[in-house]
């Protein structure tokens, strides 16, 4: 914490650490500034020079100190270009690069560095904060701006222990994560929490100014030929991969059978030449359509690593109060709990992982992004013969959200639309027409039901691509891989004390992907047709066959079967009608439609569910 005036209060920003060991089990540091007004309690989770990189590090001269969460993969080349330069070294790690960076690049220090990084560096002589978070938002940095001080903290359970931060919710977060299944930085659900946004540096002084943007993705000029390209992004891949095997712990791969982490995975293992004993572990799933098992067990056998299958089996009410739990405000995104099942039992045998998260973003994976595509470059008749066939096929096709029936639906009813509202549609659980229908009348009267939608094409409009799928690509880059999958991830996989790393969000990588032509990101109704021709012969062929599968629990089975009493309990329960927030008859018909089979409101029945439960455990 940062005061203004005055002393800040080491002893509470012990506390407050202190909230944060399972972030930090190893080590816990403080540091209180010679002026009395920068006071820092830190946990550390060892990774690189474990007896040796204490933190919070201040310089030689005693004049910056800092504390970080993360890594930082290219801190050897920066330590010889310093070292040549004089600074002295008396560490083994990254965290004393930081200090020789800043005392020598200034603020320009960050378009140096490659890794992730949420930072908190204090300039003693300027009497000076500066909070940094990666590029990419792979780390998480949450703080409160207060009438005389600054409070930050990695997680929002660390800021809220402040006695002077507010828990009151904001409403309109409230609508934005209803309608994402999440709330989008710089906002949080509290209205005194702020989140800072990737790529982004904050300076407090006698007062803070808002954060500064310090990365954009560059244009990379790419080869004409179709084999130049692929030996491009096969060497670009290699060497992020490559990059990320820096460590003094034990370290492996969270491989899902997936094109993305297989790929981690043959990197790494040809990296470890005859060695081998590269460690891999892959989630099991009862429901045969969540289930990737399999495949991975062949990945792994054909690159021979010392592979572990974890079966996923967890009571559902366990799993969603494990994730209210977890996750200091809602958060809707299912597939929060089998993440956190794998990353449990991957820490019992190594404390680094690689995953293969950011492939769909970086390399054109999704389906919607092909649904994009399609509606964008379709002729009159094609137009006409996917609303025919939506509309013939309705009555009879499966009501499941996942089935081919219900994308055929909404890709119909999303075509009429500009590309920012269809792909609005596509991302939304609840839009602002269904927000009146589901908050009471007194809640909706204080909010802007439009404000999501609007802030959500207006983000999407303010992209310069030359197609809609390259747009869609940095708009998720811009809010739903930072504000959804990567806090899924940071947050299970800290929860147990696990470091993961993402090779494919490396941004020089991300600079590439997004340079792509479309014809190289999808092709033959495929997403990611660059990286499959890259290491199409470094892989097993299923690997590129098989249907995409999510990485989530069977919803369906779960709301209908074992979870449906705890949903009506929880949905209907009188206090939350006391809340005022949502209307008692809206909800009955969302859970009469599920139960029914007449709908399937999956996602939103689950983000709601999560909502109600979280907003129980703050007391109203």
């Amino acid at each position: 914490m940062l005061r203004a005036s005055l002393r800040a209060d080491l002893a509470l920003a012990r506390r407050m650490a202190a909230r944060l060991v399972h972030r930090g089990p190893d080590e816990e540091g403080s540091y209180l500034s010679s002026d009395g007004r920068c006071a820092i309690g830190f946990r550390r989770l060892c990774v690189i020079d474990p007896s040796g990189s204490h933190q919070p590090m201040t310089s030689a001269d005693g004049l910056a100190t800092v504390a970080f969460n993360g890594e930082i993969y290219n801190f050897r080349q920066l330590r010889a270009q310093l070292s040549a330069e004089g600074a002295p070294f008396r560490t083994a790690g990254d965290t004393e690069v930081l200090l020789h960076m800043y005392q020598r690049r200034g603020l320009d220090m960050f378009s140096h560095l490659t890794g992730m990084f949420a930072l908190a560096l204090y300039d003693a002589p300027a009497g000076r904060l500066i909070l940094a978070r990666d590029r990419l938002g792979e780390k998480p940095l949450w703080y409160a701006t207060l009438a005389d001080r600054i409070v930050f903290a990695s997680e929002a359970k660390a800021v809220l222990a402040h006695p002077m931060v507010s828990k009151a919710c904001s409403n309109q977060a409230i609508a934005s994560y209803c309608t994402m299944g999440y709330v989008p930085a710089p906002n949080s659900i509290y209205r005194d929490l702020a989140k800072l946004p990737p790529a982004s540096f904050l300076l407090a002084q006698d007062s803070s100014t808002p954060p500064t943007r310090y990365w954009e993705p560059a244009r990379v000029e790419v080869p004409t030929s179709d084999n130049a390209a692929f030996e491009m992004v096969r060497s670009a891949v290699v060497q992020t991969v490559e990059q990320r095997l820096v460590s003094d712990v034990p370290l492996g791969v969270l491989l899902s059978g997936g094109i993305d982490s297989a790929i981690v995975t043959a990197v790494l293992a040809r990296s470890a030449g005859s060695g081998g004993g590269v460690k891999t572990f892959t989630a099991a799933f009862d429901d045969p359509s969540f289930d990737e098992s399999i495949t991975a067990k062949r990945v792994a056998s054909a690159l021979g690593t010392d592979h572990t299958t974890i079966p996923i089996h967890c009571s559902p009410l366990d799993a969603i109060d494990r994730v209210v739990e977890m996750y200091d405000e809602p958060f809707g995104d299912s597939s929060a709990l089998p993440t956190f099942l794998i990353c449990q039992a991957a820490r019992s045998k190594v404390t680094v992982a690689l995953t293969g998260d950011g492939g769909d973003e970086v390399f054109g994976g999704y389906d919607r992004y092909r649904a994009l595509q399609l509606a964008s470059t379709m002729g009159f008749l094609p137009y006409a013969g996917v609303k025919l066939a939506a509309a013939l096929l309705s009555p009879f096709g499966s009501k499941a959200d996942r089935s081919l029936t219900r994308r055929l639906g909404r890709l119909a009813e999303a075509m009429s639309y500009p590309p920012s509202v269809q792909y609005f549609m596509f991302r939304r659980l609840f839009g602002p027409e269904d927000l009146l229908r589901l908050f009471s009348p007194q809640f909706a009267a204080g909010i802007d039901p439009d404000g999501p939608a609007r802030w959500f094409c207006d983000l999407y409009e303010s992209f310069d691509c030359p197609d809609e799928v390259a747009v869609a690509q940095c708009h998720d880059l811009a809010t739903y891989l930072p504000d959804d999958l990567l806090v899924k991830t940071d947050i299970a996989s800290m929860a147990c004390s696990l470091e993961l790393r993402a090779p494919l969000l490396d941004h020089n990588l991300v600079s590439l992907g997004l340079s792509l032509p479309t014809a190289w990101k999808i092709r033959h109704r495929k997403g990611k047709h660059i990286l499959r021709q890259a290491f199409a012969d470094w892989l097993p062929r299923e690997v590129f066959t098989q249907p995409k599968r999510g990485f989530g629990v069977p919803l369906g089975r779960w709301l209908r079967n074992e979870l449906r009493p705890v949903l009506e309990e929880t949905l209907l329960d009188p206090s939350l009608d006391k809340a005022g927030i949502f209307d008692r008859q809206s909800l009955m018909g969302l859970l009469a439609d599920h139960f029914s089979g007449r709908d399937d409101h999956g996602h939103r029945l689950w983000a709601l569910l999560v909502f109600a439960r979280w907003l129980a455990k703050q007391g109203g």
